[in-house]
């Protein structure tokens, strides 16, 4: 209740019309030689965005430019599109509304102006033309699914006591499955983002979501470490896979991503110190929640596999078993004939991580997103650790309530960056002739810079001083606020520079993500100890800083960056 009435009330605030008007004095003196006063884009062109909140497609923004305007195709370089591709080669360019775009053949959303890219076709089959409810409900079992392999990697951590307990063993060495458990998030998306291609999204999805729900059952019953330690890294390889189903609801997807990796610290501490230290119930939880998924795939999602540039479409068998056929891959293998082979499906996947672009990406989160796992790792130990000993002394059922903490800044995040990323793009096309690019996505990320910096200091010191846990509490919910409103401004200009890769962009900042996090568990707390946490969290927020001055490169000169790269070419696909 408090994060509504803090979102209802936030426009109204000083700060907030601060905050705006700072950002609207940004966006109206951007001089970018690319934007202004060159003969591509002398006049209005009214460009398609990446929303996020729209279950259309990956871009069907409506833009509201001045009256009166008017463009020429060929004279200032933007084109209609019909394609996610076309959008790539065009370098980012588009025409969003024509005078009459029923008589261009051109299908609009409701507002009969607004071009949709890529266009529907007049195939019910087609995924753009599905009722919205089936829409939703696809959206929220991807998430869902998404959202399982991270519940299960956190909920790991308030077990360490107790398995260390019954195994003989130290908490930090039963760990190390789960750093093996968080490194393979990051392996397994990529791992799975080929077959979406050659073989299809529902049945990766069904098999990976089946075989992880039997790993997690295996790490339910083993009674040994060396099962455990085999089990827990294969749970996050077939796990991961729903991290890597491209969506375009991404302030939706990116909540319910970032919450998980704290709910099963969450819960899973109230379950632990709620049964004596009982440790199995709560994989337990993490087996049912997987079977519940398991049950909304089998039962409402359905095969997005679409290639609208096939003169015909293959036919898809129904029924029961048809069903059986479309969720287990037989129908996949039947229409291989329609989809590219698997070496261009690896070959793209290796493609997209030659473009500069999503390097200066990858660093950017790395650097920005790692130390969530620090703070997470740091805080958790030091909360539990007895006063006597320089710890805060609190019990596993406090440590647990205080994992409310980035929950609730995560929500509010998304409030904040579902406001600001689109009045940021909205506001941009207006002050520049009708003029989009992706790199205006950007303008939200020093200011999300600010409030990690920020988080990280006031950690710091809280940690290395005995400040109150209320001062951690601060810290760690403006960290994860400013990661909250940065993940979503970072993943829309991502998305935005390669529209048609949404699945190997998704599993490429999930590596980023997974990769930088693994390698904080080993040395954050070692770190910490050897220099005082002041000084680690400084160095950290002083990381956080140079990322931020990656950003303001990506700024200047993205549009140079992105056109270097150039377009996809393997397996191109709607």
């Amino acid at each position: 209740m408090l994060v509504l009435l803090l979102l209802r009330s936030a426009p109204r605030s000083l700060f907030s019309r601060l905050f705006f008007r700072v950002l609207a004095f940004c966006i109206d003196n951007d001089t970018s030689p690319s934007i202004q006063n060159t003969p591509q884009t002398q006049g209005s062109l009214i460009l398609l965005l990446t929303p996020l909140h729209d279950t259309h497609s990956a871009m069907t923004t409506r833009l509201d430019v001045e009256k009166g305007s008017s463009f020429a195709d060929d004279e200032y370089g933007a084109h209609v599109v019909r394609s996610d591709t076309e959008l790539e080669k065009d370098g980012g360019n588009l025409v969003l509304q024509v005078e009459d775009a029923a008589a261009a053949g051109l299908k609009t959303a409701k507002d009969g102006r607004t071009i949709l890219v890529p266009q529907p076709s007049d195939d019910p089959r087609d995924p753009l033309n599905w009722p919205e409810w089936k829409k939703h409900a696809i959206l929220i079992i991807v998430a869902l699914a998404a959202f399982g392999g991270d519940f299960q990697s956190g909920a790991g951590i308030p077990l360490l006591l107790s398995q260390g307990e019954e195994w003989g063993l130290s908490p930090a060495k039963v760990n190390e499955a789960g750093n093996l458990n968080v490194l393979l998030l990051g392996i397994g998306g990529l791992v799975w983002i080929p077959p979406l291609y050659f073989w299809g999204r529902l049945p990766v999805l069904f098999w990976t979501q089946l075989l992880g729900t039997f790993m997690v059952l295996g790490s339910v019953l083993v009674q040994d470490f060396t099962a455990y330690y085999a089990l827990r890294p294969l749970t996050s390889l077939f796990l991961t896979a729903g991290q890597t189903i491209g969506l375009t609801k991404i302030g939706l997807w990116v909540v319910i991503f970032l919450c998980s990796p704290y709910c099963g610290p969450f819960f899973g501490g109230f379950i632990v110190s709620g049964l004596n230290g009982q440790w199995r119930p709560v994989l337990w939880v993490v087996f049912a929640w997987s079977c519940f998924v398991l049950l909304l795939i089998i039962f409402l999602a359905d095969e997005t596999w679409y290639d609208r540039s096939l003169p015909v479409q293959p036919e898809r068998p129904t029924g029961i078993y048809g069903r059986f056929c479309n969720l287990v891959g037989i129908t996949g293998i039947r229409q291989r004939a329609y989809k590219p082979n698997a070496f261009p499906s690896v070959m793209r996947l290796f493609e997209v991580f030659t473009k500069p672009t999503l390097w200066m990406v990858f660093v950017v989160y790395a650097l920005s997103f790692m130390w969530a796992v620090g703070i997470n790792i740091t805080s958790s130990i030091i909360l539990a650790t007895p006063k006597v000993a320089g710890g805060y002394g609190l019990t596993l059922k406090q440590t647990s309530v205080v994992y409310l903490t980035p929950l609730v800044a995560l929500m509010l995040g998304e409030g904040i960056g579902h406001v600001a990323n689109d009045w940021i793009a909205n506001r941009y096309v207006r002050k520049h002739n009708g003029v989009f690019k992706p790199e205006c996505r950007l303008y939200i990320f020093p200011f999300a810079s600010v409030l990690m910096i920020a988080g990280l200091v006031l950690v710091g010191q809280a940690l290395a001083k005995g400040l109150s846990v209320g001062a951690i509490v601060v810290g760690w919910g403006a960290y994860v606020l400013g990661v909250m409103v940065s993940s979503v401004a970072i993943t829309a200009y991502i998305l935005d520079v390669f529209p048609s890769a949404s699945g190997e962009v998704s599993a490429a900042v999930n590596l980023s993500r997974t990769i930088s996090g693994f390698s904080v568990g080993y040395f954050q707390a070692p770190w910490g100890e050897a220099v005082g946490y002041d000084v680690s969290f400084g160095i950290q927020a002083a990381i956080v800083a140079f990322a931020m001055g990656l950003v303001f490169v990506l700024i200047a000169v993205g549009e140079r960056i992105r056109k270097f790269g150039g377009p996809l070419h393997f397996a191109k696909h709607q």
